[in-house]
């Protein structure tokens, strides 16, 4: 079993891949400036990363 630390290098590693993953397959950064529905897209996953980082701590600090 992992430890505590690897843990939460990996639940943050799988994030930051989550958020890449999806940023990339948006297309240029001139496209997703140019359009509005992209731009709020994004904003709602780097949110929705956000929260998820939050309840990982939370659940990392009472494993």
């Amino acid at each position: 079993m992992f430890s505590k630390p690897i843990i939460l290098v990996i639940l943050l590693a799988l994030l930051l891949v989550f958020y890449l993953v999806i940023r990339f397959g948006a297309g240029k950064k001139k496209d997703i400036e140019e359009s509005k529905n992209l731009t709020r897209y994004l904003f709602g996953i780097r949110i929705l990363i956000i929260l998820l980082a939050i309840v990982g701590l939370g659940l990392w600090f009472f494993l």
